[in-house]
């Protein structure tokens, strides 16, 4: 039996809504006769699709600036102050509105306070600090503490008591991968699933036939180049330009007798684009 795993570098087209591929995840796994000889599968990392920035997400535009810039899978907030810091004449009442506008801004992209990365905390008289922790303490996710920092500034407007500004991870979200170039799904599986990320896992190639379903041969040579080309295809499906992508690849061999058949066609797959890293063992 020969099996491979390893990790795939992606550049290529988008897929849905997960940008370009730059870099990912392989596996394959080949046995012998009418048994598995090859089996694969990949993942990959979501880069900027091009230089229009159509990979940057803008949201609640203002005359100077938007509230919140998602770019990466990470929400950027802009600093927020009270809604109405004429009538919420306290540090508690200022530092309860804004909490509960930070609130609804990441609900708007679709994250929460217990994915808050960083937190930056401006107050015009920092000895109120204790009576914004306060506040603060109640509203934390105690399970899930950002980093923070507190200063004391002057801020914009003389009723202004604090400013609060945050980061947040939005939740990562998985698409399938699915084409009819490499041999379908034989269980209650995809061929891949990509993060929003960008990292593609593909689920193990086997040498069967994408049009017939059928094994392609019974020699480790017939199932290797299978075993490939179902992988490439699924790649290529995702957004891959092909082999020269792979960072990593594992080989498991049933016996290391077949060790110079395989690694002949593997080299003839990369061609001339470099090898990843790689082990092999039986």
């Amino acid at each position: 039996m020969f099996r491979m795993f390893g990790f795939v570098g992606v550049i290529g087209r988008s897929f849905g809504d997960f940008g370009s591929l730059q870099k990912g995840v392989s596996t394959c796994k080949i046995s012998k006769s009418h048994s598995i000889l090859v089996k694969m599968s990949s993942s990959f990392t979501a880069v900027p699709a091009s230089s229009t920035n159509s990979d940057i997400r803008r949201f609640v535009e203002g005359p100077l600036f938007n509230q919140i810039v998602v770019h990466s899978g990470i929400a950027y907030l802009s600093g927020q102050v009270a809604v109405d810091p004429k009538t919420q004449l306290t540090v508690t009442d200022q530092t309860k509105s804004i909490l509960d506008k930070i609130d609804s801004l990441l609900a708007s992209v679709g994250t929460d306070k217990s994915r808050i990365l960083v937190a930056s905390v401006w107050l015009s008289d920092i000895s109120t600090a204790p009576e914004m922790n306060a506040v603060w303490e109640t509203w934390l996710d105690k399970q899930n503490k950002p980093a923070r920092a507190t200063v004391e500034a002057s801020l914009v407007r003389a009723e202004l008591l604090v400013e609060i500004q945050v980061t947040a991870a939005l939740p990562s979200k998985a698409g399938a991968v699915v084409t009819t170039d490499a041999a379908g799904a034989v269980g209650p599986y995809n061929q891949g699933i990509v993060t929003q990320d960008g990292i593609l896992f593909i689920s193990g190639c086997i040498g069967l036939d994408a049009k017939s379903g059928q094994f392609t041969g019974s020699t480790i040579e017939e199932q290797t180049h299978q075993v490939l080309k179902n992988l490439d295809a699924i790649l290529r499906a995702a957004g891959a330009k092909g082999p020269e992508a792979i960072l990593k690849t594992t080989i498991l061999l049933d016996s290391m007798d077949d060790f110079a058949k395989v690694n002949q066609i593997y080299a003839e797959y990369f061609g001339e684009s470099r090898f990843p890293a790689r082990a092999c063992f039986a």
